[in-house]
């Protein structure tokens, strides 16, 4: 018998030509969510964070998630194929899974962030995800889930640990070492997927985007989207596009998405996006993390397929630069921005 599963629909669907995928991975607190939003308006719909494990069966979900969307737009569809843009966070996108994007994904998006403001921000926003306050109101409106979001996480915090432990050694605070490893974690495979995709696609089928510089050039970094979302979307008009969240953090109720989806638009740089903690010492443990990822990054932001670092080179920068991204900005190549910064570390 045919498998009916879930997952047998989702890769029928690709494999018939019925379901194109335009998929956004991303590090955490790099713009993925507005970028997959973006992209989604210019699309037929945008599906959140699918990969992420608060289920029984996360592949089972995971599929469910997506075929949700497909269905939401396959009325106003016809006989076109439905067109989506997907979110994901890189550490939640096991083997497995990534197996699928690659045979199913049009385009790959991957977003980055200096890693000195991006695991400032997700420190910031795992003090509000995990406070007793948070938790006791998400578990009581979604019960399910989150009971199995953290039976996931259970299983997932002792590796968290031990890829900080072995990055930065000593005693280390327990939430601070298990915020560190998710963020080692999702590094770490989004380099590992970076490398696969490349060896699948072709260099126009792959878009690197920098957060710091969406949020410099956002006219610039609209265009691409356009010209990304140009390139996969139907000639004919669609339906509204579909909004479906992978998990309740994604909701239109949840404040994450009220804040990661305000104003539709990529927002200009303001003065605080230079804030980290605030805390000296969680501001010393964040210098320490991004110290460690910041080769990871350079790589990145020099990579050929950063696109976007050539288009608005030399172009004036209206509002203060944040971190080192002025000098990476000037510099040719990884070589030469770690030459100009003295240090592979974010400056201050």
């Amino acid at each position: 018998m045919p498998d009916r599963s879930p997952f047998a629909e989702l890769e029928r669907l690709v494999a018939a030509g019925r379901l194109r995928l335009v998929y956004v991975l991303g590090v955490p607190r790099s713009n993925t969510t507005v970028v997959c939003r973006l992209l989604g308006e210019r699309l037929d719909g945008a599906v959140y964070e699918p990969a992420m494990p608060n289920s029984v069966n996360p592949r089972r979900h995971y599929a469910r998630t997506i075929l949700a969307a497909h269905h939401a737009a396959r009325a106003g569809a016809g006989d076109r194929p439905v067109v989506l843009a997907i979110k994901d966070l890189d550490g939640f996108v096991t083997d497995e899974l990534f197996e699928f994007v690659l045979s199913a994904a049009e385009h790959l998006v991957f977003t980055i962030r200096d890693p000195l403001l991006q695991h400032a921000s997700l420190s910031r926003q795992f003090v509000t995800e995990f406070s007793p306050l948070h938790r006791i109101r998400s578990t009581m409106r979604y019960p399910i889930e989150q009971t199995f979001f953290l039976w996931q996480l259970l299983e997932w915090l002792p590796r968290y640990w031990r890829l900080a432990r072995a990055e930065l050694g000593g005693s280390l605070n327990p939430l601070r070492a298990a915020v560190a490893g998710f963020n080692y974690s999702s590094w770490r495979a989004q380099a590992a997927h970076l490398e696969r995709a490349r060896a699948k696609f072709e260099p126009r089928r792959i878009t690197i985007f920098d957060a710091g510089l969406m949020r410099l050039f956002p006219d610039e970094t609209n265009t691409e989207l356009e010209a990304i979302a140009a390139t996969y979307a139907s000639v004919e008009a669609g339906p509204p596009s579909a909004e479906i969240p992978g998990h309740t953090r994604m909701r239109a109720e949840s404040h994450w998405a009220e804040e990661a989806r305000a104003g539709g638009e990529i927002k200009p740089l303001t003065p605080n996006a230079l804030t980290t903690l605030g805390d000296p010492a969680a501001d010393a443990f964040a210098r320490r993390v991004a110290a460690t990822l910041y080769p990871q990054y350079l790589a990145s932001f020099f990579d050929p397929l950063h696109r976007q670092r050539t288009a608005v080179r030399g172009k004036p920068v209206g509002a203060e630069i944040p971190g080192a991204l002025g000098t990476l900005m000037e510099a040719d190549s990884a070589d030469d921005a770690t030459r100009r910064l003295g240090e592979v570390q974010p400056a201050a």
